[in-house]
């Protein structure tokens, strides 16, 4: 209904946008219009429409004395037209009013009307002064109740001067949608549970025409602080307890985070590969084999398989490719443990039922230890110690047994 021209018909002491009447009361005229001597009709457009509330707020595009009818239009909608109980109208013209209640003949537009003869302070009576309110307000909000979405973050938020709740946005560009998951972590990093804001808000006739709201935490919120929030959340998932009952051992990232990671947050909320959270935990952990790691990720095909992480130690599994065989290749991230490797065919069956087969060799090294897998296996695997010496490079020694091995 937004957008259409209308006609209001007068007749006596009742006005008609269908056969239906209308209370001047509900029309909002002034008290001195009781009834118009003659037949009259406005046209006004319809500036906003309000099904729920049964009320259309509108301007007055001409002022006329006759009969008429109403257009094709306006019948289409009468079954709308016959529920309204309030018609809020922006500001009446005290001409055109004046002429169409006395029945003068002609045509009054409210922008080119001459004022009939009248004191200032009649003139003030006669014409419907629109509603201005401004809300200016600094309160708090606590950051659970605060919804994260793409370009920023909102609230609702009931206000006195209005009837019901506002949504109100701050906006920030560098916020997403998937961070709702994860708003403790920023209340962590940010070292606050609520937010202060400030809104400055403008109504007209219980019209919402203006709303600005700013708060100092949600602008701090940069790509840095995000790393922080990242790295806070990774830092989380290596450190939470696992069930000793999981029989599960090496996890692909998804699976990772489905495992380990809060309830709702899926790996997508900051990761789109599992290289990326491959190098954000290089930089979070204080790790021994930080070059001999990115080595190995350099090699591993991520064509053929995913990057695979193990919770306890935390560790990851690599696919090389050899020349001749695939060599999987199983490294800590901050433990002393050594470097194994196992080779087999350049089969991806054969390698499917190597990885089953690794998981439980991991389980059982947990349970009782390494001695025991090496002295009770046949497989095709070798150890490459680390050097932590001062006297000799142990990246250096480490790569050199590692290729001479990678047939």
């Amino acid at each position: 209904m937004k957008g259409q021209e209308l006609k209001i018909l007068f007749r006596q002491d009742k006005a008609y946008l269908t056969d239906k009447p209308l209370s001047f009361d509900q029309l909002g005229l002034p008290d001195f219009a009781k009834k118009f001597k003659e037949p009259a009709f406005w046209t006004i457009k319809v500036l906003n429409y309000r099904e729920n509330e049964k009320k259309i707020f509108c301007e007055i595009i001409s002022y006329q004395v006759g009969e008429t009818e109403f257009g094709h239009n306006q019948k289409l909608l009468a079954n709308k037209l016959n529920e309204l109980q309030i018609i809020t109208i922006k500001s009446i013209d005290t001409t055109g009013l004046l002429k169409t209640l006395a029945g003068n003949s002609g045509v009054v537009s409210p922008k080119k009307f001459v004022p009939v003869e009248s004191t200032p302070i009649e003139q003030a009576q006669l014409v419907r002064q629109p509603q201005n309110v401004i809300i200016k307000e600094t309160f708090y909000v606590p950051l659970k109740n605060v919804r994260f979405k793409l370009g920023g973050v909102s609230f609702d938020k009931k206000f006195k001067e209005h009837k019901k709740p506002l949504e109100l946005t701050i906006p920030n560009y560098d916020i997403r949608e998937e961070f709702d998951a994860v708003k403790n972590y920023f209340a962590n990093v940010l070292k606050t549970k609520k937010i202060e804001v400030t809104v400055n808000i403008e109504i007209t006739d219980n019209e919402v025409t203006s709303i600005e709201a700013k708060s100092p935490e949600i602008e701090r919120i940069d790509k840095q602080l995000i790393d922080n929030v990242k790295f806070e959340f990774v830092k989380s998932t290596t450190k939470k307890k696992i069930n000793i009952d999981i029989e599960k051992t090496l996890f692909t990232m998804d699976e990772y985070f489905d495992m380990f990671a809060d309830e709702k947050i899926k790996s997508n909320t900051f990761y789109s590969n599992d290289k990326e959270l491959f190098e954000d935990l290089l930089t979070i952990s204080n790790t021994k084999h930080y070059k001999h790691l990115r080595f190995l990720s350099s090699k591993h095909s991520h064509e053929i398989m995913k990057l695979r992480f193990v919770h306890k130690p935390f560790s990851f599994i690599f696919l090389i490719q050899g020349d001749r065989n695939y060599h999987i290749v199983w490294e800590t991230l901050d433990t002393e443990e050594a470097t194994y490797v196992w080779h087999i065919s350049k089969d991806i069956n054969v390698l499917k039922m190597k990885l089953r087969k690794i998981e439980d060799i991991i389980n059982v090294i947990k349970v009782q230890g390494k001695t025991a897998y090496i002295s009770s296996t046949d497989d095709a695997f070798r150890r490459i110690y680390h050097d932590y010496s001062d006297l000799v490079d142990g990246f250096v020694k480490w790569k050199g047994e590692l290729e001479s091995i990678l047939t």
